[in-house]
């Protein structure tokens, strides 16, 4: 892939963890679903009330809303990362997301000031991390991708760079 007629160094994807909070929901729910599909609380608290509505137990109709949760909780977090891509071209890097809503955000590696990367000790065992692109007016993060010292150190080796109009660049007087 090719951004108007530039060369493409590097697409990738986030990581599953960047929908932590969705995981951490599915399991949550399967859990509880679990527990409700199986009477699990009358199993071990005898007076524990079994009640119904009409004839479908409470603990089935609660078990099918959890499990319900999620499927939502699964789809929800496979779009945050299906939906999310990290291109870097030999001109700019570009983070594109949303699905109906499309939001583009492209740095020119003109402006670069900084490339830092943000590792906890969790991401650094399972190797990935969040680059954080510094143009001293807005920052840009390339979150919870693998080899993130990769992508810092392709970066860093484009930061600062000048695209060259055909003049030097003006000298300084001192």
């Amino acid at each position: 892939m090719s951004y108007s007629g530039e060369q493409t160094l590097l697409v990738t994807r986030p990581t599953r963890l960047i929908a932590f909070r969705y995981w951490v929901s599915l399991v949550l729910a399967l859990i509880l679903a679990g527990v409700f599909f199986l009477h699990v609380l009358s199993r071990f608290f005898p007076t524990f009330p079994n009640p119904s509505v009409g004839s479908v137990d409470l603990g089935a109709i609660l078990g099918g809303f959890f499990l319900a949760l999620a499927v939502v909780a699964f789809f929800a977090a496979e779009l945050k990362r299906k939906t999310t891509r990290y291109i870097i071209t030999d001109n700019k890097i570009i983070r594109e997301d949303g699905i109906l809503n499309k939001n583009t955000e492209m740095i020119p590696y003109t402006q670069l000031e900084r490339v830092d990367m943000k590792q906890t000790l969790g991401q650094r065992i399972l190797k990935i991390g969040t680059i954080v692109v510094d143009t001293g007016d807005d920052t840009l993060n390339i979150e919870m991708v693998r080899h993130p010292a990769k992508i810092q150190e392709l970066l860093s080796a484009r930061l600062g760079r000048r695209a060259w109009a055909g003049q030097p660049p003006p000298q300084q007087t001192k």
